[in-house]
């Protein structure tokens, strides 16, 4: 059902298209659909994912019909049985197994009828563009994914995501579906448990077109154009294509354009000085512009194997995975050295350490990885301070912020004492050493309690136009916001100061204590470069 609708449909020299019926400020609400005509728990989810409120829980109980789906509670599996489940159990029970999730979608769409499908998308879905001439060129493709070009799928669906990210379901709206692609879009989607939203990432003027992303816009030129091809067949003709923009470029014609300024910039000010971003940006496109073939050696073959190590099942620890990601960073050492950071696959190499530290309980080389990721960066790829995935990875700092701050201090060295480095990948070393005590020094100057307060205020003040004000992910931020205020009450004046400066980012003493709190995190980012062996 649509619950709002700022778009109209228009022709396109793509197609159909999504216009905007009205001038759109960034993070306004552009679309938003409660049970779009598609929504399902994909087969690698079912089990930690409800299949009605579409999300995470532990302790799911299963369908004791079909055996098949997964529901947090008896209030959602009677709510799914009666809106639909009752006659999809069915047909579930009579599978010999779990069918694959685009079979399932198929059985999904055949099964329902008309009254399922509110809000008028129903009429004219099936005259989305599903390629089936392509595929059926493809005939080994043509078998495999079949129904799904038949139902219209294969080239329209959305996956979902959780709050990280995380693809949990397939979602399948015409509405929706409508919407072209770029990689440098003006409009994002987000699914809050029911509800897919569409927002403005950047402005957007009445009567302009709408773009998304189909694919992650943050790969390399040659990675989106392959994956655009084999899967929607086209070729992208966006300016970051037609020009092979880099991260660097696009932040600073974002800049031009007016983005990243105003309130949000300034409360971002006391952990990413925007000065320097500027300054870095225009350092980092200079010596590109000077050294064009950078960009084409980033994907080396040594680091690509690399990378293939550290992603295979058959690993025999975290620290084998762990050992090939920090070779991998130091394969690329024309990026390293002159700390143009942005480029891919640089910032996703830096996610999957991350990714280890944090399999690995090591939770404060988890927390300094991705303020390190954040700052040097996010902050160049995703220049919208309100993009879901900058705002996700605040939010995820503080947590970590949260839980380091409710050890003691022995664990804490601990911590640090287990951090495998660039050199001791290789052998313990007097500069592993050091790197561990300036660790120590930096965290225990920082007041861990006042650094979660104050990251999860920047999170706040996104989160309203990344997620919208009535999502489940915003309720959860302003339940920790509730919390931490709480704890604040007992500890002295700072929590205070850091409350008004949430009220009113011009507050002088709430902004002098967010700057300490985001110096000593700037600090401890900048000791990434000593785990990587800088």
């Amino acid at each position: 059902m649509i619950d709002v609708n700022n778009t109209r449909k228009i022709n396109t020299a793509y197609g159909t298209g999504l216009a905007a019926t009205s001038t759109l400020t960034p993070g306004s609400l552009v679309l938003k659909l409660h049970t779009p005509n598609l929504l399902l728990v994909e087969k690698d989810s079912l089990q930690n994912v409800c299949s009605y409120c579409i999300l995470e829980r532990p302790s799911l109980k299963r369908c004791s019909g079909c055996k098949v789906l997964y529901y947090c509670s008896t209030a959602c599996q009677n709510r799914h049985w009666k809106d639909f489940h009752s006659r999809e159990c069915k047909s579930l029970k009579k599978l010999p197994d779990v069918p694959p999730t685009a079979v399932r979608a198929l059985i999904v769409m055949l099964l329902r009828n008309r009254n399922d499908l509110e809000g008028g998308e129903e009429g004219d879905w099936k005259g989305l563009e599903s390629h089936v001439g392509e595929l059926k060129g493809d005939v080994k493709k043509w078998e495999e994914i079949f129904l799904q070009a038949r139902a219209g799928l294969s080239t329209n669906a959305f996956r979902i995501t959780l709050p990280d990210n995380t693809p949990v379901g397939l979602c399948f709206s015409p509405t929706l579906a409508r919407a072209n692609h770029s990689c440098t879009p003006n409009a994002f989607i987000v699914f809050d448990s029911r509800t897919v939203s569409l927002r403005a990432l950047r402005p957007i003027g009445k009567d302009e077109q709408i773009f998304i992303s189909y694919i992650d816009p943050t790969k390399d030129i040659s990675l989106r154009t392959s994956r655009l091809k084999q899967r929607y067949f086209f070729t992208c003709k966006c300016v970051r294509c037609e020009s092979n923009e880099n991260s660097y470029e696009i932040f600073l014609r974002c800049r031009k354009e007016g983005e990243g300024r105003g309130e949000d910039a300034k409360r971002m000010e006391v952990l990413c000085l925007q000065h320097d971003l500027v300054k870095t940006a225009e350092r980092c496109q200079a010596f590109l512009t000077q050294n064009p073939a950078l960009l084409s050696a980033t994907n080396s073959s040594k680091t690509l194997s690399l990378l293939k190590q550290s992603r295979e099942t058959n690993q025999p620890d975290q620290q084998t995975r762990l050992s090939h990601l920090l070779s991998a960073t130091k394969s690329l050492s024309p990026i390293t050295s002159n700390k143009i950071l942005a480029l891919p696959p640089y910032p996703d190499i830096i996610h999957e350490i991350y990714l280890s530290y944090i399999d690995a309980q090591a939770f404060t080389p988890a927390l300094i990885t991705l303020l390190f990721l954040f700052i040097n960066c996010d902050v160049f790829i995703y220049p919208q301070p309100h993009h879901p995935v900058r705002v996700v990875r605040l939010y995820t700092i503080a947590k970590l912020l949260k839980h380091i701050a409710s050890l003691t201090s022995t664990e804490i060295l601990q911590d640090i004492s287990s951090i495998q480095t660039a050199a001791t990948a290789s052998t313990a070393s007097t500069s592993d050493l050091s790197v561990k005590e300036d660790i120590a020094k930096t965290i225990q100057g920082i007041d861990l309690i006042n650094a979660f307060h104050m990251v999860i205020i920047l999170a706040w003040s996104e989160a309203k136009k990344s997620h919208g004000e009535e999502s489940a992910f915003m309720q959860e931020v302003e339940a920790e916001i509730r919390e931490v205020e709480e704890v604040q009450r007992l500890r002295g004046p700072a929590g205070e100061r850091l409350r008004r400066w949430m009220g009113d980012v011009e507050n002088l003493e709430g902004t002098r204590e967010a700057e300490r709190v985001g110096g000593g995190l700037r600090v401890l980012a900048g000791l990434m470069g000593g785990i990587l062996g800088w």
